[in-house]
């Protein structure tokens, strides 16, 4: 009778996961983050806002330095629409087997800010830890450096079954095979098993030591905090402005300052005063001198011969 009961408890506390998780894609970008070499007891949900680069930080230091692959980190992308793809898959049902390792998972971080591109991940995981070498790869490129990881042999850079490759692809090959942490490109837009399998691939894989599964941020999410990112520095300015303004004025007025005085604003500068000033002087001038001439007359009556001197009336 327990076992029913405990299979009834793990499915809610998956689909209430999956929910939050929906909640979370509405609004900012999620983040979930599976560890190696500990005991989950379940995901631990952190609703407060974090940036990309402190959690990196956090997964990379924790890192075990004998993995293959430090950490790797799916990227899923927008879809047409440009909202969030990793909602949209899991809502629609199609990461089955994540969601059954969703249970497994260390942490699961609802508002993660700065989560724009695959190479703005990469280069924060750089700059929080130097040491280790981050490559952005696809699907397919991961899948064939876990495969090659398993079976313990060297990808040949040289050649390939179709013959010899360019000295692009061969140096883009190098550097995979010498990162340890990936940073794989997901498109939503192609087919979400292939996604699935590699997210689950990348948990049950002993080479691995961290997995995080997040989603780039929608369009309408970036230019919201774009704005807000410009608003607070405004904010910031005018504040810091006041501030040195208000200690200049307590420097100068020490005897007379007075802290529970208040902040007093206008309603126009002196340019735009002075601006209004002259622009009503000027058309009470010009009405008054166009009603002047108006008032100009001539004579009524004109005639061909003058009359004579002294008998004009």
């Amino acid at each position: 009778p327990q076992q029913p009961n405990a299979d009834k408890k793990e499915t809610k506390m998956k689909i209430a996961g999956l929910v939050a998780l929906a909640i979370g894609c509405a609004s900012a970008a999620p983040a979930i983050l599976w560890r190696k070499g500990g005991v989950s007891s379940g995901p631990s949900h952190i609703s407060e806002s974090v940036d990309a680069q402190s959690l990196l930080s956090t997964v990379t230091a924790n890192a075990a330095s004998a993995s293959a692959l430090n950490a790797v980190i799916f990227l899923v992308g927008r879809d047409a629409s440009g909202s969030e793809g990793l909602a949209a898959l899991s809502s629609a049902g199609k990461l089955p087997g994540v969601r059954e390792k969703y249970g497994l998972a260390d942490e699961v971080h609802h508002n993660v800010d700065g989560v724009e591109s695959g190479r703005t991940v990469a280069r924060d995981v750089e700059r929080a830890d130097g040491e280790n070498t981050v490559a952005v790869v696809s699907t397919e490129e991961f899948r064939r450096k876990l495969s090659t990881i398993a079976q313990n042999t060297a990808e040949e850079v040289g050649e390939t079954a179709g013959g010899k490759v360019s000295k692009a692809e061969q140096k883009r090959r190098k550097a995979i095979s010498q990162a340890n942490v990936l940073v794989v490109n997901a498109k939503p837009n192609g087919d979400a098993s292939l996604i699935d399998a590699a997210v689950v691939a990348a948990i049950e894989s002993p080479s691995v030591q961290n997995v995080v599964l997040s989603s780039i941020r929608s369009v309408d999410e970036v230019k919201r905090s774009r704005q807000r990112a410009v608003m607070n520095m405004f904010s910031k300015s005018v504040h810091g402005r006041r501030l040195d303004e208000e200690a200049n004025n307590e420097n100068g007025n020490n005897n007379n300052a007075d802290e529970s005085s208040g902040v007093y604003y206008v309603n126009m500068t002196p340019n735009i005063l002075a601006g209004l000033l002259f622009t009503f002087m000027f058309l009470f001038t010009a009405y008054t001198g166009l009603m002047c001439m108006n008032m100009i007359e001539g004579q009524d009556v004109y005639v061909k011969k003058m009359p004579h001197i002294g008998r004009e009336a």
